[in-house]
């Protein structure tokens, strides 16, 4: 019996055609904003189906193409996913970060079913909107996006910068889920708790949520959380348990406080994990159906 290969959508792509990529960030950036899942900056899911939550993506293509095959989207309407931080990889071409390709590959898929696949904004794709340098192995993932772009579009490379951001700013800071489960790049740090706007996900974002020490910011950066954090937002937004991404898991997904579960999907041991919208699960019930994206056949 042989087995039809998974086609990604978009995968005729030109990817060096920056009119092209610039004109798919845009109605991307159009889509994200017209889902009619979307109230303020949160998506809510309803009580059917399956929500696929990853985590950090980091331009890891191979790690995209296998959560895209898992999450079924072609199956049934109800199957949903969840990406986030697609851009700033570890592989560099002469130094140039050529990121923009991922993530105008899950572009295409947000076009192809643009109500089952949300977007979060991370902390290196708004580093990258603003300018504001993240520096790793003594260079910074900003410069080295720009110089990719650059050597991808020449003249176009500042359109399709433009277009970039636009996407930026029309990513959703959560996707809430009606059976306690919300999905976010992370949650704002302990020490930052009390300069925090707690009603930012009922809200549209503006620049100033951007800006250092806007809420959004605060929320996309934030580390270490604790257990007194975790249980403060959770009551206050009616959460049982938050899927993040940000921090490391070394082996794909691990567990903190008594109500976070932290995944990878860009590394070796990268995971993801599939949410039952039609059931109420704790921390530990869900950390049980993580799944390792190495697993997934191709």
């Amino acid at each position: 019996m042989t087995t039809t290969p998974f086609v990604m959508p978009g995968s005729d792509l030109d990817l060096t055609d920056g009119p092209a990529v610039a004109k798919l960030l845009r109605q991307t950036a159009a889509a994200n904003r017209d889902d009619p899942a979307r109230r303020g900056c949160t998506a809510h899911v309803p009580a059917r189906g399956r929500l696929l939550a990853t985590g950090d993506l980091h331009d890891n293509t191979l790690a995209l193409q296998r959560v895209i095959k898992y999450a079924k989207l072609d199956k049934s309407p109800d199957n949903r996913v969840v990406l986030h931080e697609i851009v700033h990889g570890p592989s560099r071409l002469n130094g140039m970060d050529l990121s923009i390709r991922t993530l105008a590959r899950a572009c295409a898929v947000k076009l192809a079913y643009p109500q089952q696949v949300y977007m979060l904004l991370s902390n290196h794709e708004l580093a990258q909107r603003r300018q504001e340098h993240v520096f790793k192995d003594g260079g910074s993932d900003v410069d080295a996006f720009n110089d990719g772009l650059g050597h991808l579009y020449g003249d176009d490379a500042d359109d399709v910068h433009a277009a970039f951001d636009e996407y930026v700013d029309s990513q959703l800071l959560a996707v809430r889920c009606d059976n306690g489960v919300m999905c976010a790049h992370s949650l704002p740090s302990p020490r930052k708790i009390e300069v925090f706007d707690k009603g930012i996900l009922d809200r549209e974002l503006t620049q100033e949520d951007y800006a250092p020490e806007g809420s959004a910011n605060l929320m996309v950066w934030g580390r270490h959380q604790n257990a007194k954090i975790a249980n403060e937002l959770a009551e206050d937004w009616g959460v049982d348990t938050f899927v993040l991404g940000h921090q490391s898991a070394e082996m794909g997904w691990r567990d903190l406080a008594d109500n976070i579960v932290i995944l990878n999907s860009d590394h070796n041991h990268g995971a993801a994990l599939p949410v039952d919208l039609t059931a109420r699960m704790d921390r530990d019930e869900l950390m049980q159906y993580a799944v390792p994206l190495g697993a997934v056949r191709m």
